[in-house]
C-alpha cells in the first residue's frame, strides 16, 4: 500500500514542471506602430516667403515605445522631418515648418493624411491710405497755432509714401503771402524728414464766404518708406477764418485716426475740437471726425 502511494506522489510531482512551463508561455509584444490622427496647416493662405506652420497628432498603436521620424512631404517631396518618442497607447503633437518659394497650391502629406494651402505672389501696386468717404460735410480751420493730424497704419508693409492728398481751400482774408508746413511724423510723432513749406495759395481760393466745397490738391514729396504707422501733419498756423480750411466728413463712429493738434515737433499736442469749435456743432465731437487727408504710395501686395 505504501509503495502504491509513493508511485502516485512521484507521478504528481512529475507533472508540476509541465504546469509551470504552460503558465510561463505569454503572447509576444507587438513593436511600436504609428498612426497620424490629425494634420493641420496654419495659415492656409499666405504670401510667398512666409513660413507656414504644420502640426500633426501622432499615436503609437503598438505595444512598445518607439521613435516617430516619418518625413513630411510637400507636393510629393520631403520638406521637413521631426523625431519624437511616443509611448504605447499615447499620442504626441509633432511640429514642422515650410516656406514656399513660388506661388501656387501646395499639398502636405504625412502618413495617410493630406491637407492643402495656397501661396500667393507679391506685386508692387499703388496704394492709397484713407479714412474719409470722399464727401465733405464741411471745411474747418485748425485753430490758432494749430493743424490737422492724421495717423496712417498701412495694411501692407513696407509702404513707400510718395504723395499726400488734401481736400481743402482758402477762405477768408489776410492769408496773402502766408505759408503752411506739411510734416511727416513717425509713430512717436517725431519728424522724419525736413518739413516742406508751401504757399497758402497752393490751395485754390474759394472766396471769403459763403461756404464752398473744398477740392483735392496733391503734394508730391520725397519717397519715404514706413514699416509702422506714421502721421501726416498739416500745420496751418493761421488765425480763425483766415487761410486753409480742410474738408471733414462725418462717416466715422469711433474716430481713432484724425486729430486736431497744435504746435510743432517735438512739441505737437493733440487738442479737443470742442476747445476750438462750438459745442452745438457736430464736429466738436472728435469721434465723428475724418479729416480729408490721404497718403498715396506703393507697396507689395498679393497678386
Amino acid at each position: 500500500m505504501k509503495h502504491r502511494y509513493s508511485i502516485y506522489i512521484i507521478f504528481i510531482l512529475s507533472l508540476i514542471p509541465v504546469g509551470f512551463q504552460a503558465c510561463s508561455k505569454t503572447q509576444p509584444i507587438s513593436p511600436a506602430s504609428f498612426r497620424v490622427l490629425t494634420l493641420n496647416v496654419s495659415p492656409q493662405q499666405l504670401q510667398v516667403g512666409q513660413e507656414v506652420n504644420i502640426t500633426a497628432e501622432v499615436a503609437n498603436t503598438g505595444g512598445l515605445p518607439g521613435n516617430f521620424d516619418q518625413p513630411l512631404l510637400v507636393n510629393g517631396k520631403q520638406a521637413d522631418i521631426s523625431t519624437v518618442t511616443i509611448q504605447p497607447g499615447y499620442s504626441k503633437s509633432v511640429a514642422y515648418k515650410f516656406t514656399p518659394a513660388q506661388p501656387g497650391e501646395y499639398t502636405v502629406q504625412l502618413g495617410e493624411r493630406r491637407v492643402s494651402f495656397k501661396a500667393t505672389g507679391l506685386m508692387e501696386k499703388e496704394v492709397e491710405l484713407k479714412y474719409d468717404n470722399g464727401q465733405p460735410r464741411d471745411a474747418l480751420w485748425a485753430g490758432n497755432n494749430g493743424g490737422f493730424l492724421v495717423c496712417f497704419d498701412p495694411s501692407y508693409r513696407p509702404f513707400n509714401l510718395k504723395m499726400v492728398r488734401i481736400c481743402g481751400g482758402v477762405y477768408g482774408t489776410a492769408w496773402e503771402g502766408k505759408s503752411f508746413d506739411l510734416m511727416l511724423l513717425d509713430s512717436d510723432m517725431k519728424s522724419i524728414i525736413r518739413d516742406e513749406t508751401y504757399a497758402v495759395a497752393r490751395f485754390p481760393v474759394r472766396s471769403a464766404f459763403p461756404y464752398q466745397d473744398p477740392v483735392w490738391v496733391d503734394f508730391t514729396i520725397p519717397s519715404v518708406t514706413f514699416n509702422d504707422k506714421f502721421y501726416v501733419y498739416l500745420y496751418t498756423s493761421m488765425g480763425k477764418h483766415h487761410g486753409i480750411h480742410v474738408g471733414v466728413d462725418d462717416s466715422s463712429v469711433n474716430n481713432q485716426t484724425s486729430f486736431l493738434a497744435q504746435g510743432r515737433p517735438p512739441a505737437v499736442a493733440i487738442v479737443e475740437p470742442w476747445t476750438q469749435y462750438p459745442l452745438t456743432i457736430w464736429y466738436s465731437d472728435i469721434t465723428k471726425i475724418n479729416w480729408m487727408i490721404r497718403a498715396r504710395g506703393t507697396a507689395l501686395v498679393p497678386e
